[in-house]
């Protein structure tokens, strides 16, 4: 399937903000199930724009905008093709009726599998393997004598979609795996944090994936679901939102250990002004695969946890020069008189010296 998906972001300020660093995972991964054959990024205003991979091989881009603005508006379009049907499984393989996996307690036993996939087994930012989704693991594994990775992987995410009921506004994005429980409400970014901890609970490497649903004309947010490493498959991804394995028309923007790692769009501001968020996402199908050639990895950018922090502190650096250069479209603009420069800080900085946080975008996604 071959889908375009346009990602827009914006931000309004009910004064004039500036020193606005920004972190977006937007573009989609080149992997296995799917080819990028095209990705565009606009920001307003105009900033320049330094990209790289992180520590899990996700797109990232940074940028800065050191003057005064009252409106921050990042687009994103993509061009995408995944490698099935909109019916079809990614993992086609899972669909036989033979189960390949190995019995649970093998893989949990494991010991060189569970050190391969060590970051994906414990606890992370938004998952606290608590005792909530500790009882309801217990409870999976209690209903069904020995099951198999695949088959615990699959009784794991029918148990999330009974358990809880889809419903924006329930939580937010910071909600806990806890709360969700306790509340039994969500949206997809909860259903894949819950069906995470269950599978990590009974030593199944689980990972979360952010991502669009395509074919859906219009959206306010972004879709998630995870990722569970199975033998012999690898990894299998599973929507327990809509309650399927993943097909074509899941599109993958980035994976890590949870929201943390692929958050949509991080980043702070000077100003003490409030920030107003709007996100408008649309992920159409198209016409046939007309290109063969797609966007590769660039051997030549960095990857590691720190490399975001780095290239922050060198955009300050950058900035504090003559010249904005917008990297992406080739726009070059002169910081002059015609930009309305930065009051002094001793005006503008909190109490406490420290910069505002932009709001983050909760990954509600569309649940047809």
């Amino acid at each position: 399937m071959r889908y375009r998906i346009q990602h827009l972001t914006s931000y309004s300020y009910d004064s004039p903000v500036f020193e606005s660093f920004n972190e977006v995972r937007l573009q989609p991964l080149v992997c296995a199930t799917q080819s990028v054959l095209d990705f565009d990024l606009r920001i307003e205003p105009p900033a320049t724009v330094i990209a790289f991979r992180d520590y899990y091989g996700n797109s990232v881009h940074d940028f800065g905008v050191a003057y005064l603005h009252d409106r921050l508006v990042i687009e994103a379009t993509s061009d995408v093709v995944t490698h099935a049907a909109a019916d079809e499984l990614l993992v086609a393989e899972v669909e036989s009726e033979t189960d390949a996996s190995p019995a649970l307690e093998t893989l949990a036993g494991d010991g060189e599998l569970q050190d391969e996939f060590s970051e994906f087994l414990g606890p992370s930012s938004y998952i606290v393997l608590g005792n909530e989704s500790k009882a309801m693991a217990r409870k999976l594994l209690a209903a069904e004598t020995s099951p198999s990775a695949l088959r615990f992987l699959d009784l794991a995410a029918e148990a999330v979609r009974t358990r809880l009921t889809y419903k924006v506004g329930s939580t937010t994005v910071h909600s806990s795996v806890a709360e969700v429980l306790a509340g039994g409400a969500g949206v997809c970014q909860d259903f894949a944090h819950v069906l995470i901890s269950l599978c990590r609970h009974v030593g199944l490497p689980a990972r979360y994936v952010s991502g669009y649903l395509g074919g859906v004309a219009e959206a306010a947010a972004s879709h998630a679901w995870i990722e569970a490493y199975v033998p012999p498959y690898g990894w299998l991804g599973i929507d327990a939102t809509l309650g399927t394995h993943c097909t074509g028309q899941h599109v993958k923007i980035g994976v890590g250990r949870d929201y943390a790692d692929v958050t949509v769009l991080r980043g702070t501001y000077q100003g003490g002004s409030l920030a107003e968020l709007d996100v408008a996402v649309t992920c159409e199908t198209v016409g046939g695969v007309d290109r063969v050639s797609q966007l590769g990895n660039d051997e030549e950018e960095p990857q590691g946890r720190l490399i975001a922090i780095q290239n922050l502190g060198a955009m300050r650096r950058f900035q504090q020069g003559a010249v904005l250069t917008q990297a992406m479209g080739g726009m070059r603009q002169t910081l002059s008189d015609d930009l309305p420069l930065p009051p002094p800080r001793a005006q503008t900085r909190g109490e406490d010296g420290t910069p505002s946080q932009q709001p983050h975008q909760q990954q509600q996604g569309p649940c047809t």
